[in-house]
């Protein structure tokens, strides 16, 4: 039986060898028509590995050229091929196979593309290629961040404390970029708040030239900042000034003049209610010594209340002329007559001692030279006066321009006698004129 069989398989060998390999063939030939293989060109953004590498090392790479995108070829049967996608593959640069021209500063990493999918059933051909990346030195640097504001607050309301929080912002990134930046503002638009405001802004980097710095390529510790706005209210205050000191010999203080006459201060309802006048002291215009008009230029804004500034910073600053005038003396005679005795009691009689009575007046040359002896009007108050002899202050009615040193006079004051007889006068005889320099307290003319 076996023989039999083995003589079967035997019997013409080669013929049925080569049919076996022409069939093989032609299967192989037909599977190839049915499901070719075939190649497609596919693209992947290069995903860079161990960055660290270069950053650990103080330096800053930056992928040049638009290369950190590949495009290869892909071999694989149709039916493969088909279900492939440009996200079925994944290329890698690895930064630790970096190639640095240390001249140029510029580094090539070469790029491994692989299949996620069907990895052992499809080709990958690609021409040589390399991810170019430019390096820096890493910089990293503190810079304050400052408030500007925009827009106009409606009247009657002023800024008030404007701050930020945190104030300090942390940039790092290439050497190049950040040697650019210059300074770091949030600004916040304040037009027509009434009220405090907190609001989250966005830090902006300007370089010298106020041109803002692109943050692209720069890594920030915080992408915004709070900023506090404060809105107080406004109020118009006049202004007092004092003098201290005494000008030289031969000249007087005469008045003073100053612009503005008002300022305008902000600061909370209760703290703006409080103030009605600012009081600058009498130690910010010393005339001490002062021969000749003193122009004083005083800032305001350093004696205001607590609580209190000035709505305007720069209308602190306020002119102060003081005016100083030279002095001339003139001596004029008062007669008692003309003096006016005044509140003297029913029964007394006042009597000068002196028949004239000098006073030294001084003033500004003009007011002086224009006085009016004859209006000057004296006066003495014998109110308190008993009989005697007493010393009393002699009143002057003056220009305020025109001074004098205290003058008193001495008077003598008695009793009225009643010497009339008790039998009628004799017609013939007449009674001595009284002394002119005694009055009874009625007006009288020399």
């Amino acid at each position: 039986m076996v023989r039999r069989v083995w003589k079967v398989i035997t019997n013409n060998f080669g013929l049925k060898l080569l049919a076996a390999l022409f069939a093989v063939i032609l299967w192989l030939v037909v599977v190839n028509i049915d499901d070719p293989k075939l190649s497609q060109r596919f693209s992947a953004s290069v995903v860079i590995e161990n960055a660290d590498y270069l950053t650990g090392q103080g330096k800053y790479f930056e992928v040049l050229d638009d290369t950190n995108t590949i495009v290869f070829t892909v071999t694989a049967k149709r039916s493969y091929l088909e279900k492939l996608s440009n996200t079925d593959f994944k290329a890698v640069a690895n930064m630790e196979n970096a190639a640095i021209d240390n001249e140029t500063g510029i580094g090539k990493v070469p790029i491994e593309v692989t299949a996620l999918r069907y990895s052992s059933l499809v080709t990958i051909s690609k021409a040589t290629q390399n991810l170019e990346i430019a390096l820096d030195e890493l910089a990293q640097q503190q810079y304050i961040v400052t408030v500007d504001t925009t827009g106009t607050l409606p009247d009657g309301c002023a800024l008030g404390e404007v701050t930020v929080s945190p104030n300090l912002l942390k940039v790092s990134g290439p050497q190049s970029v950040v040697s650019q930046i210059d300074h770091v503002t949030a600004s916040i638009d304040v037009t027509n708040m009434t009220e405090d405001v907190v609001a989250s802004v966005i830090p902006v980097l300007y370089d010298a030239d106020g041109n803002v710095v692109d943050k692209n390529n720069l890594t920030l510790n915080m992408s915004t900042v709070t900023v506090t706005v404060r809105i107080l209210d406004i109020k118009d205050v006049s202004l007092m000034f004092n003098v201290t000191g005494t000008p030289a010999d031969g000249y007087a203080y005469m008045d003073m003049e100053y612009e503005p006459k008002t300022i305008a201060i902000k600061g909370t309802a209760a703290s703006l209610n409080s103030v009605t006048m600012v009081n600058i002291p009498e130690s910010a215009l010393d005339i001490s010594g002062a021969r000749d008009d003193i122009t004083q230029v005083i800032d305001v804004s350093e004696y205001l209340p607590s609580g209190v500034t000035m709505a305007d910073k720069s209308d602190s600053k306020v002119t102060v002329t003081v005016h100083i005038a030279r002095l001339a003396t003139r001596t004029v005679n008062i007669f008692p007559s003309s003096v006016q005795v005044l509140n003297l009691p029913d029964g007394y009689k006042l009597t000068f001692d002196a028949s004239v009575i000098r006073v030294a007046l001084s003033g500004v040359e003009s007011d002086m030279e224009a006085l009016d002896t004859s209006s000057i009007v004296a006066s003495i108050d014998a109110g308190q006066l008993t009989p005697g002899t007493h010393e009393v202050e002699l009143v002057l009615n003056l220009d305020e321009n025109i001074y004098h040193e205290p003058v008193t006079v001495s008077v003598t004051v008695s009793e009225i006698q009643d010497d009339t007889p008790d039998t009628p006068e004799d017609p013939g005889t007449e009674e001595p004129a009284d002394d002119p320099s005694e009055t009874d307290g009625s007006d009288t003319e020399e």
